[in-house]
C-alpha cells in the first residue's frame, strides 16, 4: 500500500538519522572535551517573567505547555530531546535510538555513565519507572498505546506498543509537550515523594539545584558529572512579574537574559547599546470561548464568533505588544510543526461585525464577565477588551499568577463560570496533534470541558489510531479547518516573544542564546559562554 511505503521510507531516514546525529555530536563532544576540558565560571542570572511553579520542576507534572520546558533543559535530561534546530530527536542520555520499520516498538541505548545530581547511576530501570509512572500531559494516550517496557540489558531499553504508535517518536523527544521520556531517580522520587521531589528536585541535567525560595528564585549550579561541558559554573532564575523592573535589572547588569519585554518598552531596549533585543517568533495567540456549545450562552451562534473575528484588530496588537515583529497569520497552531495548516489573515470589518451581532439577536450587544488573557501579558488582554466594545461586547479583565491561571485551565468550567472569554496562547513543538490534544479535545490536559466537540474528537480518535500517513494528513487538515471556519477558536497572531540579552554573554547575534527553534527560551543552558 502506498501508505505503508511512505511510513517504511520515513522510519528508514528517521533511524538513519538518528544515529548519524547522534554519532556526529558524540563525536564533536568528545573532541572538545579532549582539546580543552571546561572549568565552569562565573554566574548568570535569567529574569523570568512569571511566578515559578513547583511542578515545572517535576518531568513528572508535565502540563503539557511550553512552560516546563524553560526549568526541564536545565536541572533534568530525556532521552532524547529538541535540541537547535534537531525538532526532537537529539541524542541525550539515549545515545541511540531505534524505531521499528513497522512502528510498534523503540529501542534506546543509554549513554555510559551518566548520573543523577546525587551521583548515583541513570539506569534502565529509572528509564522504565519514569514511563510507567508519568502522570502528565499525554500519560494516557501513552498507557493506552503501550504493551510493556522490556529491559533489554544494563544499558538498553526497548518500549512494546499494542498498535503501530507514530507519534511516539515526538511525544517523547519534545520538551514542551511531555515528560515521560524525561528520567527521574526512581528510588528517590519513590523515598520522598511528590511533595518532597517538588522540595529538592533530583536530575540528571546539566544543571543541579542548590537551593530554592518557592515560586520566587532557583539557585543552580553545573552540575561536574555532565555528559557535555557546562561552562557558566552558577545559574540564577528568579521571578520578575514586573517588566519594567525586568528590563532595570538587565540594565544595571542584576541580569544576564530577561524573558517579555513589552511593547512600550522595546524601544528602550531597543536604543540600549549594551543590551540586544531577541525577537523570537513563538506562539500563537487565539480567542475562545468555553462553554460556548450551552444553547444559553451567547458564544453558542457561531455569528457572534465570528462578529469577535472581524472586531479585532490584529496588525494593531503585533505593532502595539511587538513593535510588529510578530506574524498575523491565521491559524491557531504554528504553521512549523508536523500538519500544522496555512491559513490566510482573517480581515476586519467592523460594520459587518455589528450586522451579524445584530442577526443573532445582540444588536446592543452583551456583557462579558471576564476576558483572562494567558498571564503575564495583561496589556493584551486590555486591547482585546477596548476592541470587543466597538460592538457592544462590554467586558472586565482578569489577571492572575501564571501557575494559577493553569491550575484554573485544567480545573475545566468549574473554575470559568458564567460568560467568559480566555485570550490563550501557547508554543508547542512536534505535531499539530500536540495542540489539538492539550487545548481542545474534550478531556484534554488544558481544555477539559471546555468545549466537547464530539465530532472532532471521534475524527481525532481515528487520528491516533491511523498508522497511513496521508489519511492522517487528510484528517489533520479537516479538523483543524473544521475548527477555523465554524469559529471555535479565533486565532489573532504568532507573537514575538521579545527577550533582550546583556553585555556579559558571549554571542555575534541573539540567535547564539536562542538557537533551539521550537521554543521561546534559551537553552541549551550548558552552551552559553559569558564574554
Amino acid at each position: 500500500m502506498q501508505g505503508n511505503d511512505g511510513n517504511s521510507n520515513r522510519f528508514a531516514l528517521n533511524r538513519r538519522g538518528v544515529l548519524a546525529g547522534g554519532a556526529a555530536a558524540l563525536a564533536a563532544s568528545a573532541s572538545r572535551t579532549r582539546a580543552a576540558p571546561v572549568v565552569p565560571q562565573g554566574k548568570l542570572t535569567l529574569a523570568w517573567h512569571t511566578n515559578i511553579a513547583a511542578r515545572w520542576l517535576d518531568p513528572q507534572q508535565h502540563d503539557g505547555t511550553a512552560s516546563p520546558d524553560n526549568f526541564l533543559m536545565a536541572l533534568h535530561d530525556g532521552l532524547m530531546k529538541n535540541y537547535r534546530d534537531t525538532l526532537y530527536d537529539h541524542p541525550a542520555l539515549a545515545e541511540r535510538f531505534e524505531f521499528a520499520e513497522d512502528s510498534k516498538s523503540a529501542t534506546f541505548s543509554l549513554r555510559a555513565g551518566t548520573k543523577f545530581h546525587d551521583g548515583t547511576p541513570v539506569t534502565t530501570a529509572d528509564v522504565k519507572w519514569s514511563y510507567e509512572h508519568y502522570r502528565g500531559a499525554w500519560g494516557e494516550v501513552l498507557r493506552e498505546r503501550t504493551q510493556d517496557v522490556e529491559l533489554v540489558d544494563d544499558r538498553t531499553v526497548r518500549f512494546h506498543f499494542k498498535e503501530p504508535f507514530l507519534d511516539f517518536p515526538i511525544l517523547m523527544g519534545t520538551a514542551n509537550v511531555c515528560g515521560a521520556g524525561w528520567v527521574v531517580p526512581a528510588k528517590y522520587y519513590q523515598q520522598v515523594g511528590q511533595a518532597g521531589f517538588l522540595q529538592k528536585p533530583i536530575g540528571a541535567g546539566p544543571y543541579r539545584l542548590v537551593s530554592q525560595e518557592p515560586g520566587v528564585k532557583l539557585e543552580l549550579e553545573a552540575f561536574a558529572d555532565y555528559y557535555r561541558p557546562v561552562h557558566i559554573k552558577q545559574f540564577t532564575m528568579v521571578s520578575v512579574p514586573e517588566a519594567a523592573t525586568r528590563v532595570a535589572m538587565l540594565e544595571r547588569g542584576e541580569a544576564d537574559i530577561v524573558y517579555f519585554v513589552p511593547g512600550e518598552l522595546i524601544e528602550r531596549v531597543k536604543t540600549n547599546p549594551k543590551l540586544r533585543l531577541a525577537p523570537v517568533v513563538s506562539g500563537n495567540w487565539w480567542l475562545e470561548f468555553p462553554g460556548f456549545q450551552n444553547p444559553s450562552n451567547p458564544f453558542h451562534d457561531k455569528r457572534v464568533r465570528q462578529a469577535i473575528s472581524l472586531a479585532v484588530d490584529r496588525d494593531a496588537i503585533n505593532d502595539a505588544e511587538c513593535g510588529g515583529m510578530g506574524v498575523v497569520d491565521g491559524n491557531w497552531i504554528n504553521n512549523d510543526v508536523e500538519y500544522g495548516l496555512e491559513w490566510p489573515k482573517w480581515p476586519r470589518d467592523i460594520a459587518k461585525a455589528k450586522q451579524l451581532m445584530a442577526e443573532a439577536g445582540f444588536p446592543n450587544g452583551f456583557n462579558v464577565d471576564w476576558v483572562t488573557p494567558t498571564p503575564n501579558y495583561y496589556s493584551r488582554g486590555e486591547r482585546i477588551v477596548s476592541q470587543l466594545q466597538a460592538i457592544g461586547i462590554r467586558s472586565r479583565l482578569q489577571v492572575m499568577e501564571r501557575g494559577v491561571y493553569l491550575k484554573k485551565m485544567q480545573g475545566g468550567m468549574r473554575e470559568w463560570p458564567g460568560t467568559q472569554i480566555i485570550f490563550n496562547a501557547t508554543r508547542i513543538g512536534g505535531t499539530w496533534s500536540n495542540w489539538y490534544d492539550s487545548m481542545f479535545k474534550c478531556g484534554g490536559f488544558n481544555s477539559k470541558d471546555f468545549f466537547c466537540v464530539k465530532e472532532l474528537d471521534g475524527l481525532f480518535s481515528k487520528y491516533l489510531a491511523s498508522f497511513d500517513r496521508n489519511e492522517r494528513k487528510q484528517i489533520a487538515e479537516q479538523i483543524q479547518k473544521t475548527i477555523l471556519e465554524e469559529y471555535y477558536f479565533v486565532p489573532v497572531f504568532r507573537h514575538a516573544f521579545v527577550n533582550a540579552i546583556g553585555p556579559r554573554l558571549a554571542m555575534q547575534k541573539w540567535q547564539d542564546v536562542f538557537p533551539t527553534v521550537t521554543t521561546g527560551y534559551a537553552y541549551p543552558w550548558e552552551e552559553l559562554q559569558l564574554a
